[in-house]
């Protein structure tokens, strides 16, 4: 009788101990799963807060577009030479060439210069210039240098200029979009007076400039809305594209469309977004 009691305690004993340690074990579980939860649900939240963020300027618009030179004089850096002229025009990624300036003018090797190429005349602006590439000093001597093209945005030729080299970061954020009604006061307002190739109509991801620059408060990265004004009721206006600014001069500024409804053209109204 005495074991038989013995072994009914040690049985109902184990049967306590098996069923605490599932409990504890249940426990852990929850707990993991309500972690796990949690951080999902936290991930979510940052997914829909950085879901409209990406890159608005990337590295082609800053190093191979265009923007307006005030004066050609400014540019007296150039491209005198090139190794296998006589073979071919264009230069290519890898080649040498030679500038007509050197050390005594401050060149050193492994300067980095931006190459551009001058095209027309914008009204009163300045001059077109089209950034081309970028050259990396790679022997100077005392009169001039030996560059070599290390990126090629479009094809380079002897007579070319260069300007030294700053590097910019591109730029994430947010699409301020053009659902919004413009103000007749308070906001700096201009219009498109450049398409990139002068096309007629201008899309998403395309160049043009704009008559607004530094001297209207004009920065980099800033966006402007773009609209037009109704010819039969000069009240009212609609509104069509967004605009992001990726190189500032005094009077104008080179944009890139980041969004629109319907086509861009050359005299299109711009100003800024509102405050």
């Amino acid at each position: 009788m005495r074991n038989l009691i013995h072994k009914t305690s040690a049985k109902i004993f184990f049967s306590l101990v098996i069923i605490f340690l599932l409990f504890c074990l249940g426990e852990e579980v929850q707990s993991s799963s309500l972690d796990r939860g949690e951080s999902q649900e936290q991930e979510v939240k940052k997914a829909r807060l950085y879901k409209d963020i990406f890159p608005l300027i990337s590295e082609s618009d800053l190093y191979c577009s265009f923007f307006v030179l005030k004066k050609k004089k400014e540019l007296d850096l150039k491209i005198v030479s090139a190794e296998r002229t006589e073979e071919r025009l264009f230069l290519r990624e890898g080649d040498t060439f030679f500038l007509s300036k050197g050390k005594k003018d401050g060149l050193e090797n492994g300067q980095v210069f931006l190459i551009l190429e001058i095209g027309q005349k914008i009204k009163n602006y300045g001059y077109l210039t089209f950034m081309r590439g970028r050259a990396k000093i790679a022997d100077a001597a005392m009169d001039r240098a030996a560059a070599t093209l290390d990126k090629a945005c479009a094809p380079v030729m002897v007579g070319y200029s260069l300007i030294p080299f700053e590097e910019k970061g591109r730029l994430l954020g947010k699409d301020l979009g053009f659902d919004i009604l413009p103000r007749e006061t308070g906001e700096s307002k201009g219009k498109i007076i450049y398409s990139h190739d002068e096309h007629e109509m201008i899309g998403s991801g395309d160049w043009a400039l704009v008559d607004l620059g530094e001297e209207d408060g004009i920065q980099f990265g800033q966006q402007l809305v773009v609209y037009k004004r109704s010819k039969k009721k000069s009240a009212f206006v609609k509104m069509i594209g967004n605009l992001i600014v990726i190189n500032v001069q005094s009077k104008t500024s080179t944009v890139k469309v980041l969004s629109c409804n319907s086509p861009l053209k050359i005299g299109d109204l711009v100003q800024t977004h509102f405050k």
